[in-house]
């Protein structure tokens, strides 16, 4: 089964190749910088998806050989994307507000991951942490009596409740009971990681949060991700999280929501970009937000 899902991701990490070319763009006479830019966007996206898939496809490989080239494919496509991505900058620096940098800040982070994964390592060690609070026993977890005596349902229902109420720091017990049983539990992880962000600990939750990222990217942790990370000061660390967010469902509205809270604390002179990422979540269907509608000097409806 892992075989043929591998063998899937070549075919369609193939298509997408062949969709994204390599070719010199070749632009109609008197085309307009923008819409030059516009279509480099596009090519360049291309180039990342294939380059995405083949990185995924891989990873997910298990014959050794098979990994390294498909990797080593990846980082050129990632590279060839971006160049493209660079070229559209040019013709046009301040399309898609700025994102184009984040783009090609990510496809140069994805080519150091893979040649750091190319390079020869140690023996590996394994260190595994844990929230705050959450003790193990010498056998790596709870005991058998330990897990008959926690409903894991009820315990992350209870700390939902919490979370959602006037006191979220009363889910961390019920977490705990839970991450005693199974310390990877990717639901009270995430729920952990909610209330430190509630709690102000950003930190603490960012150190969660990048346990449970992974190679497919999801949208619910990237976009904790994004809050934790605004939270500690990480601008450019959010920028990227809600940038991966918005690649993958572009009309996400709680991503176009997230990123004008994020651009309003990167400074004051943001706040038409801010405007603008609420004005087009609304129209996705999100309800209004009077607090940030107050931020950003609108007037009321």
């Amino acid at each position: 089964m892992t075989r043929t899902i591998c063998n899937f991701r070549l075919l369609v990490a193939a298509c997408l190749l062949g969709m994204a070319g390599s070719a010199q763009a070749v632009w109609p006479f008197n085309e307009s910088d923008e819409s030059k830019a516009e279509k480099l966007v596009t090519q360049g996206n291309q180039q990342l998806q294939a380059a995405d898939e083949l990185w995924r496809a891989g990873n997910a490989a298990t014959v050794t050989v098979i990994r390294a080239s498909t990797t080593a494919k990846a980082a050129e496509i990632y590279q060839a994307a971006a160049i493209t991505y660079g070229e559209a900058e040019k013709l046009s620096p301040n399309l898609l507000n700025g994102l184009i940098k984040l783009r090609i800040s990510y496809c140069a982070g994805q080519i150091e991951q893979i040649q750091e994964a190319a390079k020869p390592k140690p023996e590996p060690r394994v260190a595994v942490t844990h929230p705050a609070g959450l003790a193990r026993g010498a056998g790596g977890g709870a005991s058998s009596s330990e897990q008959a005596e926690v409903d894991v349902r009820r315990e992350l229902a209870s700390a939902q409740r919490c979370i959602t109420g006037a006191h979220p720091e009363d889910a961390v017990p019920f977490l705990i009971n839970v991450l005693r049983v199974d310390p990877t539990d990717r639901r009270a992880l995430l729920l952990m990681a909610t209330v430190r962000i509630q709690q102000g600990r950003y930190d603490d939750a960012i150190v969660t949060i990048e346990g449970l990222r992974d190679a497919e990217e999801n949208e619910a942790v990237l976009l904790l991700a994004s809050g934790a990370y605004c939270g500690a000061g990480r601008y450019f660390d959010a920028l990227l999280a809600l940038d991966k967010v918005m690649k993958k469902t572009p009309d996400l509205p709680q991503a176009h929501i997230d990123m004008a809270y994020l651009l309003l604390e990167m400074g004051p002179e943001k706040r038409g970009d801010a405007e603008a990422y609420y004005k087009y979540a609304r129209k996705l269907g999100i309800p209004r937000d009077a607090a940030l509608e107050k931020r950003l000097g609108m007037k009321p409806e």
